[in-house]
């Protein structure tokens, strides 16, 4: 039997609470989140924690340990590369499809979202740069035409949350990803499919040198 596959749409109102709370930074990797403690904190019943918990296990942001629970997913050195080197060759190919395909429009909304982000790194809290990046990169991946892949780049762009470091982590840090979105915009403007593989490479990979890390990584 086919089985509908899992995306953000399909989270419960727990699961999305949860989820944000983890990406604005509330969870730390390896956190312990106990069934009682969720339902207090969230105000929820025994079965929508299951649910929850479970679900978000199934994204790759917990992890469910056999006889003791759930805990905020933890990347080794190892896996984190091996993430990125996954999220990479998606997002260049998508990258390709993008160039052919985005229309003037989706391209003009893009750059709004661009240009938001630009005033924010100024003025705008952690959180509002947050949402905003959010918005940004699910238009730009939108713009390859293939809902499939949007959805894996997104949810394997999520994984690796947990435990990120070198994002944002520094003004340095952030104004170059600042800096990158504008020139991704630029080069899709061209129509630039190298110019614009080159920046989101730069983009994803850049964190590695800004990285200040004091996991195992």
């Amino acid at each position: 039997m086919e089985t509908t596959p899992l995306t953000f749409d399909s989270l419960n109102d727990l699961s999305r609470e949860i989820r944000s709370d983890l990406f604005a930074g509330k969870y730390s990797p390896g956190d312990w989140l106990k069934q009682t403690d969720v339902e207090q904190r969230y105000g929820a019943n025994r079965f929508e924690v299951r649910m929850a918990l479970n679900e978000l296990a199934v994204r790759g942001l917990l992890e469910h340990i056999q006889n003791r629970g759930y805990r905020i997913a933890s990347h080794s050195s190892i896996q984190r590369d091996q993430l990125y080197e996954v999220r990479t060759i998606m997002e260049l190919a998508a990258c390709r499809l993008i160039v052919v395909r985005a229309t003037q429009e989706q391209i003009d909304s893009f750059g709004v979202l661009v240009a938001q982000f630009d005033t924010a790194v100024e003025v705008g809290s952690r959180e509002e740069l947050r949402v905003i990046n959010f918005r940004l990169h699910e238009a730009f991946y939108a713009m390859a035409g293939n809902t499939l892949l949007a959805e894996e780049i997104r949810q394997n762009r999520e994984r690796g949350i947990p435990g990120r470091t070198g994002t944002w982590d520094t003004v340095a840090s952030l104004r170059a990803s600042n800096a990158d979105h504008l020139a991704m915009l630029d080069t899709l403007r061209k129509r630039d499919a190298e110019g614009l593989c080159a920046v989101v490479y730069r983009h994803l990979n850049q964190w590695r040198a800004f990285s200040t890390s004091a996991t195992s990584e």
